[in-house]
């Protein structure tokens, strides 16, 4: 079945989970070019690049530079930056307003925690307020609807692009996917949390592999293919309760195609695969937890 996105994705879905969901996507790795991603060099560009990059690793990189350099007016270019869309720059932001010392980021910090969605966003903005506040920060309590941990683990770069990013943007995809899943709490690998959850319900670990990253020029177009594959292990025993694998396409015209463009929807493409990967993976999951 072929779905079509507003940004001309398609989605193929293939989620297999033990013997509870069913499919698979044949993975054959091809050669891609690694986008290059430009990073501010300098306090002025930083503050730019934190509010108009449109790679969110860009933004991540300005938040961290502003927080170690402390320029002028910092603060609230950081602040502002707890409004931005990815979970990554809303961390990063939080840490370098520790960073930069001054306690008064705590009343914007405070209100961002009210609505923040992100688990690890959360814990961050906790861990400031506290140091700011010098108070010991509270754990992120597990929502109060959830039936299962889910641990967000390893995630591998499978493909010939030797680019650390991919891996982080594989991450950052499969814990906003989990955060969607009825029913789960996630956490990262390490995550104290983890422990304190483990007495009251049980683990998923979370592992996952990009296991096919391509580009093809055709008719004036840039083709871009992606598959991921996730393995679900039962923790502590580490049984493997299923995989879930899934893939998608995206299509731009080359003529609007810059090396951050390029980043961008090769980041949406990996976003897509694993959403089709874990759509429809809530019922699974649960009985994997039993």
């Amino acid at each position: 079945m072929e779905v079509v996105t507003s940004v001309r994705t398609r989605k193929r879905r293939g989620t297999r989970l033990g013997r509870l969901l069913a499919g698979a996507v044949a993975c054959l790795a091809l050669s891609t070019a690694s986008p290059s991603v430009s990073t501010a060099q300098d306090p002025q560009s930083a503050g730019a690049d934190l509010a108009h990059a449109s790679d969110f690793r860009v933004r991540v990189s300005a938040a961290l530079l502003l927080g170690k350099t402390k320029p002028e007016g910092a603060r609230h270019m950081l602040e502002r930056a707890l409004d931005d869309a990815h979970a990554a720059v809303r961390v990063a932001a939080a840490a370098a307003l520790a960073s930069l010392g001054d306690p008064a980021a705590v009343p914007a910090l405070q209100s961002h925690l009210a609505g923040e969605s992100s688990g690890s966003a959360k814990a961050q903005m906790q861990t400031t307020i506290a140091a700011l506040s010098h108070t010991q920060a509270a754990p992120v309590a597990a929502p109060v609807h959830a039936r299962y941990v889910v641990a967000i683990g390893q995630m591998r770069n499978m493909t010939p692009a030797h680019n650390s990013d991919l891996t982080e943007t594989l991450r950052q995809a499969a814990r906003t996917q989990a955060q969607s899943l009825a029913g789960a709490a996630v956490y990262d690998v390490g995550d104290p949390q983890i422990d304190r959850a483990a007495g009251r319900m049980p683990v998923l670990l979370l592992e996952g592999s990009l296991t096919r990253l391509s580009q093809a020029q055709s008719n004036g177009s840039i083709h871009i293919d992606a598959r991921v594959e996730f393995s679900v292990r039962r923790v502590p025993q580490q049984t493997l309760k299923g995989t879930l694998s899934g893939g998608a396409s995206s299509v731009e015209s080359m003529r609007s195609l810059n090396n951050d463009r390029l980043t961008e929807l090769t980041n949406q493409t990996i976003g897509g695969a694993v959403e089709s990967a874990m759509r429809g993976a809530d019922r699974g999951l649960e009985l994997a937890a039993k």
